[in-house]
């Protein structure tokens, strides 16, 4: 199974909301400036992520994004079947019940023996991404104990220099 490029950005969104400060939302304007593409496919991507309730949304004026619940919480598994939805990798196009249609009772048989396997293969691989926090992601991708955490809304600095100073600091302090 090949996800779509709308998880990669939902896991993108996720990573920056969980880096972006907790008292500060996150504006759309500020996710699109990081992630790019199209603005309107990013924001359906964000309404798939708040009706999983993974991300909060707040409008208005100091409106924007957060984390509905701590990385600590969210599992990758979350993520998959809020943009995903539900994982059926077997495409049961009817080819097994097609290649055996002169032999029964293998016809109708040959289809559920393949369906089991591969929902089968499909709970493990969900049972295993549950296991996958986005809090451990984010750790393990920038090497740091904790997640840094700044104001990515914030135009007027050069957020990879405070990346990397927080990302340095952290760092030392392991």
């Amino acid at each position: 199974m090949q996800l779509t490029k709308s998880f990669e950005q939902a896991a993108c969104i996720l990573v920056l909301l969980a880096t972006q400060r907790p008292d500060v939302p996150l504006t759309s304007d500020a996710i699109h400036a990081r992630i790019g593409g199209s603005a309107t496919y990013l924001r359906k991507i964000m309404r798939k992520l708040v009706l999983a309730e993974l991300v909060a949304s707040t409008s208005g004026n100091n409106g924007g994004m957060q984390l509905a619940r701590p990385a600590e919480r969210i599992t990758i598994k979350d993520v998959v079947l809020a943009i995903e939805g539900p994982v059926h990798t077997f495409p049961d196009l009817g080819y097994f019940d097609q290649v055996f249609k002169d032999v029964e009772p293998v016809a109708d048989e040959g289809t559920k023996v393949v369906n089991a396997i591969f929902s089968q293969a499909d709970q493990q691989w969900l049972a295993f991404l549950g296991q996958q926090k986005l809090a451990t992601l984010i750790k393990e991708l920038l090497a740091v104990p904790q997640i840094p955490v700044l104001d990515w809304n914030n135009q007027t600095e050069d957020k990879m220099a405070v990346l990397n100073h927080l990302l340095t600091h952290l760092r030392a302090s392991k």
